[in-house]
């Protein structure tokens, strides 16, 4: 009889910047911290979880605007829906 293990890893990153750039990066991932948190806080009180088209729909433009990527974008989407 095998019983379920769960495990948590956590993955250290880093990141490599031409030399002088890393005032760049962490501006982009405040940036990036923020919107996840601007997603997580529009849909925490919808009565439903959202399908990644509504919240496609609802987000995509204004997260451009913003200066994301598409991939951003939806890694985005992937990052509050996990919290929500």
């Amino acid at each position: 009889m095998s019983l379920p293990v769960r495990v948590t890893v956590t993955a250290r990153v880093e990141a490599v910047t031409p030399k002088g750039d890393e005032g760049l990066l962490v501006e982009f991932l405040k940036l990036y911290r923020d919107s996840v948190q601007l997603v997580i806080n529009k849909i925490w009180g919808l009565s439903e979880v959202q399908s990644r088209t509504e919240l496609h729909v609802m987000f995509y433009s204004r997260l451009v605007k913003m200066g994301f990527k598409a991939h951003h974008v939806s890694e985005i989407y992937k990052r509050a829906k996990e919290v929500v």
